[in-house]
C-alpha cells in the first residue's frame, strides 16, 4: 500500500477554506481512480506536542506508488491537483510513504 498524507496549515479564512474544501475539493478528490481510501480529520487533530500547526489532515491510499502516480495523472487526478493548487497553495505539507503490514510484537 502507498499513502499520501496531506497536512493543511491553518488558513487565514477558515470559513472560505471549509466551504471550498468540503464543497469543491473533496468531491473532486473522491473521483480520483483506484483510490482505496480517502479520509480526513478536522476536529480530531490534537496538540500532543504543544501548538498544532495543522488545521485539517487528509489521507489517501492506493495499492502502490505506481498506481497513485497513474491515478494522479488521470483527468480526475489533474482536476483535483489543479483545484488543490488554487486553494491550498503553499499552505500545505504532503508526505507519501509505503505502508507495511508487518506487525511488531513487543
Amino acid at each position: 500500500m502507498y499513502r499520501l498524507l496531506i497536512l493543511y496549515h491553518h488558513p487565514k479564512d477558515t470559513q472560505a477554506f471549509d466551504d471550498h474544501y468540503f464543497n469543491v475539493h473533496l468531491p473532486l478528490a473522491a473521483k480520483i481512480p483506484n483510490t482505496r481510501r480517502l479520509i480526513y480529520s478536522k476536529t480530531g487533530v490534537d496538540e500532543m506536542a504543544g501548538a498544532n500547526p495543522y488545521y485539517l489532515i487528509a489521507e489517501m491510499e492506493w495499492d502502490s506508488k505506481e498506481v497513485m502516480a497513474e491515478a494522479l495523472r488521470s483527468p480526475a487526478g489533474m482536476a483535483s491537483h489543479d483545484d488543490f493548487v488554487s486553494f491550498a497553495g503553499e499552505n500545505v505539507t504532503m508526505v507519501g510513504f509505503e505502508v507495511s503490514d508487518n506487525l511488531v510484537e513487543g
